[in-house]
């Protein structure tokens, strides 16, 4: 039975804790002290128009500003953690959400929807959704804070020019967000025609056909002119509309600020105040622009949130075991032959004995493995699964994996994957890495069953010896159901 999918504001949730509380109020605290850089500003400017300044006004704008910059890196931290945090728990939900569900193990289509999500995709959601906070809160709380700074000192007008601009701002996202979505759309839509042009560029390249190189090409050149077009629009279109954006601002902002320098003409100290904080003000308007335009990366993310959400609890076939050509697998123990119709039937004769050793015989795609993985879903934690491949965790390997991320160059920060076997990276051969893995299942691990696929594969004839007395220490402590990579059948 399927279990239910986790939704998309379950997966947020992951993300609260104590760091990201404490990422909040050392946010509030920045803006505060940004806000307050803002008033010692105003304060300083009015002392020059009354020939009151002191150089203790710099030091305090100096301060002010300085502490708000190290709060702000400190906020950084505990994000970081607060990430960290919750794709930790994402992968211990994943983990205990499909422990045991064996037949997925070689579910290549599953896998290759699936895994994107544990090795990369999720970890970036986790923490753009974190820099998108982080980002958003930034600039919210700067704005109300220096807005109440600057009603309070210059003119209550102000702040309300600010909300005022920043409907505005919103109204235009509302409206162009169809047009703008759409140019987004097909400036995707052309680079993926690029891409995919590109993966034929193997074929008619070294097949040294000119009549197809040159079909090949004119289909490139056309589709590469394609796509300069659509990305040309969809930069218009983006920089358009910050430029739209910060203009639209300015103008309601700096209108609010001509009408009251006219109210206040002979007010020299409020002048020199206003005058001061243009500079602040023309941030703020900006700053306004990223606020309004930020939900769209947002509702991005959120959408690539849900990606994660519906990949979290994937489901093997139900059709798994049917696929299972009974007639041509027989189990062998001893000198006597067992004909099994169904995956009862081998778990059956798994379970006759508490020692020995049933070999699974049957020819190439009959579903000795697939077999195993049925039997492994129905014993559970009573058995120990060992399937053919080398990225199961031992202790014997030191943490290594056969896929990491090293530098490219000891000199340049880029990064490459690197895939390799891990014998390659134990220094080992793959027939002494399996004799290690074999070795320490035997000495670490207590299970009633042990369903042993191919054990024998890469094996040399000493290290095969070897191993088969290892597979004899496990049945005679256990019972072991075993496919062999000598007694397959043609």
């Amino acid at each position: 039975m399927a279990g239910k999918q986790i939704s998309r504001l379950e997966l947020a949730r992951f993300l609260l804790s104590p760091s990201l509380f404490v990422m909040i109020v050392l946010m509030v605290v920045e803006a505060m002290l940004a806000a307050a850089t803002t008033w010692f500003v105003i304060n300083a400017g009015q002392k020059v128009a009354t020939g009151h300044f002191l150089v203790s006004d710099l030091i305090w704008i100096l301060t002010a500003q300085s502490s708000s910059y190290v709060v702000g890196v400190i906020s950084w931290v505990f994000a970081e953690r607060a990430g960290y945090r919750g794709f930790g728990k994402f992968m211990l939900r994943f983990a205990r959400e499909n422990r045991g569900k064996v037949k997925l193990f070689g579910d290549k289509p599953a896998r290759e929807q699936v895994e994107p999500f544990l090795t990369g995709e999720t970890f970036q959601c986790f923490f753009n959704v974190m820099y998108e906070l982080e980002f958003a809160l930034k600039l919210f709380l700067g704005l109300v804070f220096n807005s109440i700074v600057l009603g309070a000192e210059i003119d209550i007008s102000l702040p309300f020019a600010y909300v005022g601009a920043f409907g505005v701002l919103l109204l235009m996202q509302w409206v162009l967000q169809k047009p703008i979505a759409h140019t987004y759309l097909e400036n995707q839509r052309k680079n993926n025609r690029i891409t995919a042009q590109g993966y034929t560029a193997w074929d008619n390249v070294f097949s040294g056909n000119s009549y197809n190189l040159r079909l090949w090409l004119a289909g490139f050149k056309a589709r590469l002119r394609e796509g300069l077009t659509a990305q040309v629009r969809a930069i218009v279109a983006r920089e358009g509309m910050s430029a739209m954006s910060g203009i639209v601002s300015l103008a309601i902002v700096f209108a609010t600020v001509t009408v009251v320098a006219v109210q206040n003409v002979g007010h020299t100290a409020l002048l020199v105040g206003l005058a001061t904080t243009l500079p602040r003000q023309i941030e703020m308007t900006y700053e306004l622009h990223l606020l309004a335009s930020g939900w769209n990366d947002f509702i991005a993310i959120w959408t690539r949130f849900g990606g994660v959400a519906a990949n979290m609890l994937p489901e093997p076939d139900p059709d798994f075991d049917k696929r299972i050509t009974f007639d041509r697998l027989v189990l062998r123990e001893g000198d006597g032959a067992n004909v099994v119709s169904s995956v009862g039937d081998a778990l059956q004769i798994a379970l006759a004995h508490p020692t020995g050793r049933v070999n699974v015989r049957g020819g190439n795609g009959s579903g000795k493995s697939s077999l195993l993985a049925s039997l492994k879903t129905e014993l559970r934690n009573r058995a120990y699964y060992w399937p053919t491949t080398d990225r199961l965790a031992f202790k014997f390997t030191g943490g290594v994996v056969p896929v990491d991320v090293e530098s490219d160059d000891e000199d340049d920060d880029d990064v490459v994957v690197v895939a390799d076997a891990m014998h390659k990276k134990l220094g080992y051969s793959s027939g002494e890495l399996q004799l290690k893995s074999l070795e320490e299942i035997v000495n670490a691990t207590h299970a009633q069953v042990y369903l042993l696929d191919e054990w024998d594969a890469n094996l040399d004839a000493a290290n095969k010896a070897k191993a088969d007395a290892l597979v004899d220490e496990l049945a005679a402590r256990a019972r072991v159901v075993e496919i062999s990579h000598r007694d397959r059948a043609a």
